[in-house]
């Protein structure tokens, strides 16, 4: 992290600190930074955003909970190989990719239904 970010970065949890409803920073990000927040802002005004820690593989449990669905239901996609996994003994392991690329096709195939639906019945107030 470069110096600039770092002393950025301790504006904003200073910022944070105060009982303020609005905080007031300007940040410089690298570009692929900047990426990432405005697409957390995005989500966080769109469909609600969820933090992903920064692991590399998650369990079933922690996998379906990201992806919002029931265990038994990303069981059965792996099943279909419906996403990628690894096993570590008898245990499924899915990778962090592999989780993000499901949840946006899922975002994406929920946009169409909403879309087809809009369509179909048209706009109800």
């Amino acid at each position: 992290m470069s110096t600039a970010l770092t002393e950025d970065v301790q504006v904003l949890r200073s910022g944070l600190a105060s009982d303020q409803p609005e905080i007031e920073v300007t940040l410089r990000l690298p570009r692929e930074s900047a990426k990432k927040v405005l697409a957390l802002l995005d989500a966080e005004q769109t469909t609600g955003a969820v933090v992903v820690p920064a692991k590399q593989e998650f369990t079933t449990t922690e996998a379906a909970k990201i992806l919002g669905m029931s265990r038994p239901t990303l069981m059965r996609m792996i099943e279909r190989r419906g996403i990628e996994f690894r096993m570590v003994g008898k245990h499924h392991r899915i990778p962090a990719t592999s989780i993000q690329k499901l949840r946006e096709f899922l975002d994406e195939d929920h946009m169409a239904v909403v879309a087809e639906l809009a369509n179909k019945y048209g706009n109800v107030d």
